[in-house]
């Protein structure tokens, strides 16, 4: 079989993804039966004597069986052990520091590689949350005691991250013994030198663009900057991958030539820079996946054998999941693999396409010629490249960016040009040779940052830059490119094809997406969440979240999180009504959002403070104000006795929102007449309102029952949720 390792890397791959993010009973259920089929159809192809088939049904059904049972046993026997054991709890870790410290405004994050917990050898990753100065740095041994809770970021546990802490006192993180040796260190020193290279040469802003393109750095980008590569689809320039690895590579081996073009010094040395590159941007998936495949590339090269791109990609992402089936959770590693497959796939098919309708193969002038066919290869692999990452877009992100391919077209050569330019820069400062060059070549990398920037936000700026997946019509899209593309690998299809699907994929696309942007609901719209111990309840308008009172225990709060994380990535206001029901779900809230405004009680200020980057607004006692959400939405804030509760008035209604141990009594007259009342809990004065509609979220146990049907005479609807959400226009 010539695809051996294509076939049994991306089949479980696959498996891994559907299992991992679906997560049904059912889909497991059906994945097995899948596996049991297709080795029983292996044994008739076997007894049919079907070599062929028989080899490929076999293989393909024992890895889906492989696949299902190895995240099945991860999951339960690793990830479920370490959460069940120490989450919530007290616990004291002893371990060290194993990635760059990174630093904010007031606050500092160590990865801790845990070698004990409690007394017990563990080995898993804890993220710690520190508000104290020490003189802890990178891979020194360190000494915990926190309480625990348990990582809900699918990206942060694809990583190994299971456990995260908060400091609340300067003793809770102490250094101890030697530092752990590790060549990892040098690297991420580098990585420093090179950071502050970079921002001693251009202005901020673009030096953390360098930097992000350069190192895969995004923590210093403004967030209106990520905000606008997010909008646009073009996120993968900040995300150190195959692109930028090949950009790297084809520098340092020009230079490598200088003094040899002996093959053998070549690929050594290649694969010497692949590592290094590879360890200086922190071994992103994306970018281990492109240094596997380089490094096999070039070991067929010192041994006179070609590798096949499919076998490539199949052995490295093996060599990712194999170890870590719940790498899948990184949906960076998901969308370089599809985009990888695209190019593999389609990009030499539509670029003989565009050379054939050019006739660009018949240009005389060699430059000329060259420059057109470098285009032409640009235009094949961004539009390959990105119709094979617009379905993880849509099903991930609940967005289409319907310009990403046009918009990728203009901004890849920039980028390609700022990352050459970046790296000179960074080596050059370090080690300096002619201190004016490396001014000049700086001067022109800040100007091309700052030109990326610019057209970047002026694509985001644009109405349908970013379009919300939520029509019926985009899926109809997708699963109609789907199928096409099933039918021609069924077919064995040849370029036209191929070319006819992709006019007709694009075609719809360019008819759909309008029509869903034109017909799309632009009303607002709140939502309440069951969440467990606490309530979530969000505004939201057009894709963007207006107001968000951030509730819910830790058992919840990882599902409610997910929910309103789909496509949005800004929170205008966050209210915390109550530090013990109301904050769990704050720092995933504060990791993956851009926050505008923090609002809380003079109580829940302090607990607030420890866990976001954003200082709170405090709402002081016995006050009513009001902040105003959208065009026509705003929300009248009212602390009494220690309480926030929320009076939201949209276009479309109002609803006044009672927190737990709220008093209905304390609400003035005028507030409780709402056309909504979401009570999470049932006090004596409950009757006092006077609203057509009550949601309950509370506690609905037997001991309640009598309660719960004073309530339904009491109003003309009464919806009481169960782990589940409700949302009212």
């Amino acid at each position: 079989m010539k695809r051996l390792f294509g076939l049994i890397g991306l089949l479980y791959l696959l498996t891994l993804t559907a299992v991992f993010y679906f997560k049904s009973p059912v889909l497991i259920g059906f994945a097995l039966f899948a596996a049991f089929a297709l080795i029983a159809a292996a044994v008739i192809m076997k007894i049919r004597r079907k070599r062929y088939m028989f080899k490929t049904l076999l293989i393909s059904g024992v890895t889906i069986g492989f696949a299902v049972s190895a995240i099945f046993l991860y999951q339960n026997y690793y990830i479920d052990s370490i959460v069940n054991n120490y989450s919530d709890k007290e616990i004291c870790v002893e371990g060290y520091v194993c990635e760059e410290i990174t630093f904010n405004n007031n606050y500092a994050e160590y990865l801790i590689q845990t070698e004990r917990i409690n007394g017990n050898s563990v080995h898993t990753k804890i993220k710690f949350t520190g508000y104290s100065e020490n003189d802890i740095k990178e891979f020194d041994r360190v000494t915990l005691n926190v309480k625990a809770f348990a990582e809900k970021s699918d990206r942060n546990i694809s990583h190994r991250i299971l456990l995260r802490a908060y400091e609340k006192s300067p003793g809770d993180i102490t250094a101890g013994g030697e530092s752990k040796p590790s060549l990892y260190k040098y690297a991420i020193m580098a990585r420093k030198d090179m950071r502050k290279a970079l921002g001693r040469l251009m202005t901020k802003d673009s030096a953390s663009l360098s930097s992000a393109i350069l190192l895969g750095d995004k923590n210093s980008l403004p967030d209106s900057v990520l905000n606008s590569f997010r909008k646009t689809g073009t996120s993968f320039l900040i995300v150190v991958s195959g692109l930028h690895l090949s950009v790297a590579l084809a520098l340092v081996s020009s230079v490598i030539k200088k003094f040899t073009k002996r093959r053998i010094p070549l690929c050594i040395g290649s694969i010497i820079v692949v590592i290094c590159f590879a360890a200086v941007t922190g071994f992103n998936y994306s970018v281990i996946r492109a240094a596997i495949a380089v490094i096999i590339y070039q070991a067929g090269r010192i041994i006179f054998r070609n590798s096949d791109p499919l076998n490539s990609l199949g052995f490295a992402a093996l060599a990712i999941t194999i170890f870590n089936p719940c790498a899948v959770g990184d949906l960076g590693l998901l969308m370089s693999f599809s985009a990888t497959m695209g190019i593999i796939l389609w990009a030499d098919k539509i670029g003989g396409f565009l050379t054939r309708k050019t006739y660009s193969n018949k240009i005389k002038n060699k430059k000329l010629k060259a420059a057109v066919m470098f285009f032409i290869n640009l235009i094949s692999v961004s539009i390959s490249a990105g119709l094979w990452v617009l379905p993880i877009d849509v099903i991930a992100f609940g967005r289409i960016t319907p310009l990403v391919v046009i918009i990728s077209i203009i901004t890849e050569p920039i980028a390609a040009i700022i990352l050459a330019l970046s790296l000179f820069c960074s080596l050059s400062y370090l080690f300096p040779v002619v201190p004016v060059l490396t001014q000049l070549v700086g001067y022109a990398d800040d100007l091309l940052c700052r030109l990326l920037i610019n057209i970047n936000q002026g694509f985001a700026d644009l109405p349908i830059s970013s379009v919300k997946a939520e029509s019926e019509l985009v899926y109809f899209w997708l699963g109609l490119t789907a199928l096409l593309v099933i039918i021609g690998y069924i077919i064995k299809a040849k370029r036209d094809f191929v070319i006819a699907s992709i006019n007709i994929s694009f075609a719809l696309m360019l008819i759909f997406v309008p029509i869903s942007y034109l017909t799309a609901d632009t009303s607002s719209k709140i939502t309440v969440y069951q969440s467990g111990n606490g309530v979530c309840l969000e505004v939201k308008k057009e894709g963007n979240i207006s107001l968000l009172s951030a509730g819910g225990n830790s058992r919840y709060a990882d599902t409610v999180y997910e929910e309103i994380s789909s496509g949005n990535y800004e929170v205008d206001n966050i209210i915390i009504p109550d530090a013990n029901y109301y904050l769990d779900i704050l720092p995933y809230i504060s990791e993956e959002f851009e926050v505008n405004n923090l609002l809380t009680n003079a109580e829940s200020y302090e607990d607030v403070r420890l866990i976001s980057e954003k200082n709170p607004y405090l709402i002081e006692e016995n006050t009513i104000q009001t902040v105003k959400l959208n065009t026509d939405d705003e929300v009248t804030v009212i602390c009494k006795n220690s309480k926030v509760y929320q009076y939201i008035t949209t276009e479309g209604s109002s609803v006044i929102f009672v927190p737990r141990g709220g008093k209905v009594s304390d609400l003035p007259e005028e507030y409780k007449s709402a056309d909504y009342a979401v009570l999470d809990s049932l006090g004596k004065d409950y009757i006092e309102l006077n609203c057509a509609n009550i949601i309950y979220t509370g506690n609905s146990s037997s001991y309640y029952n009598e309660k719960i049907e004073n309530l339904e005479s009491a109003c003309e609807s009464l919806t009481v949720l169960r782990n589940n959400k409700i949302e009212i226009k």
